[in-house]
């Protein structure tokens, strides 16, 4: 649950929460939210970026941006968690870091067992079959000798 709030960090790709806002709005987003989200993230094409700021609260606020994080509020055993850190920022931290630590103790899985990616959301055998559709000979042949 801590680790969501590095969604705090950083910025928010349009086309990553897009499906949320067209072409219906997701009924478990503020609407107030969800049109101002619209103007900044027209459907055509946009680029833009989306600062989250004050995660925990916004979810109380029917305003998380990306699914997965609404339904940590929505859902009734994660619930309680959400609306502590909303309201205790030192106990967020404290989890959080205690949360990293941990996850920085884990071990990574390679060869069969797993895989670093490259694209989070893709394995690395999908995601370069995608990439080299798109690309130029000569990004393909930097991208072979692992140069990118």
């Amino acid at each position: 649950m801590a680790l969501s709030g590095a969604h705090t960090i950083g910025h928010s790709h349009c086309f990553l929460f897009l499906p949320q806002l067209f072409p219906t709005q997701d009924p478990n987003m503020d609407k107030t939210f969800a049109n101002r989200l619209k103007l900044t993230c027209p459907t055509t094409n946009s680029t833009n970026t989306t600062v989250i700021d004050k995660y925990y609260v916004d979810l109380m606020n029917r305003q998380g941006l990306f699914t997965s994080d609404q339904d940590l509020y929505i859902d009734k055993r994660t619930k309680g968690v959400v609306t502590s850190f909303a309201v205790d920022q030192a106990l967020f931290f404290d989890k959080f870091v205690f949360a990293m630590i941990k996850m920085g103790q884990l071990s990574v899985l390679t060869g069969t067992q797993g895989e670093v990616r490259n694209n989070c959301s893709a394995k690395n055998f999908d995601y370069f079959i995608g990439l080299r559709s798109t690309m130029e000979d000569s990004d393909r042949k930097e991208l072979a000798s692992g140069y990118y």
